[in-house]
């Protein structure tokens, strides 16, 4: 008879080990971003302008006003994996007086030379934030554990994340400014990091993350398109429900 109960049993324990370790996380993070060289795109078919920027910089920015920082919550349901929502404001400012490549059609008339990005486009920048929205995946591990205590002193942690943008765009290209928020390109990131507790269930948290999106958003008459492939460091505290 014992056997016909061997099932039911087993999963009622790993129910109740499963409750054991779940756990709710939440916290927030300051820190920099840098997003790598890329080229921008300029589409204006009303004014017969087709022109790309080749291999152009951004600054971030990240401790200006508005700042760079980032907030999440979720789900562990075990000691090693949960699901949580993100959010972070990233911001990228265009080296605008910086000389690059430009080929294409501007105004009509085809263009191939090196000048100041300036001569075209005075200004763009996402400095209201990129404005991350991100649905990830948590893997970590307890690394360093204290006789019978259910939290880890320490854990490394994996995240996977995928989701939406809602960037805010000012440009001015040739002398016209525009600036809006607007729904956004989808965005990917990777990450990983280390929590150490300082107290209770306070932890500290340092952090690297890559995301990668190709924004397009809306500029006078047209698009402007660039990739934006962005390292992150941050740092700050979570806590452990």
């Amino acid at each position: 008879m014992l056997h016909r109960w061997h099932g039911p049993l087993l999963a009622v324990v790993c129910c109740l080990s499963l409750r054991a370790t779940a756990q709710w996380i939440a916290g927030g993070y300051a820190g920099a971003a840098h997003t790598v060289n890329s080229s921008l795109t300029i589409r204006q078919p009303a004014l017969g302008t087709n022109v790309q920027f080749s291999d152009i910089s951004y600054r971030g920015e990240s401790f200006q006003p508005p700042l760079y920082y980032g907030v999440r919550g979720g789900h562990l349901f075990g000691q090693w994996w949960g699901v949580e929502v993100e959010f972070t404001h990233l911001k990228v400012f265009l080296n605008a007086d910086q000389p690059a490549r430009v080929t294409g059609t501007l105004n009509g008339m085809a263009i191939d030379s090196r000048q100041a990005v300036n001569t075209i486009v005075q200004r763009f920048s996402i400095s209201h934030g990129v404005n991350l929205l991100l649905a990830n995946a948590v893997f970590r591990h307890g690394v360093w554990h204290a006789g019978q205590q259910r939290l880890a002193r320490a854990y490394v942690g994996l995240r996977l994340g995928a989701g939406a943008t809602v960037p805010h765009p000012e440009s001015a290209i040739q002398g016209v400014a525009d600036e809006h928020y607007q729904a956004g390109s989808p965005v990917f990131q990777f990450a990983g990091n280390i929590e150490v507790r300082i107290h209770g269930r306070l932890y500290w948290m340092g952090e690297y993350k890559f995301t990668r999106t190709r924004e397009q958003v809306d500029v006078n008459s047209g698009t402007a398109t660039s990739l934006l492939q962005s390292n992150h460091l941050v740092t700050g505290p979570s806590i452990h429900f």
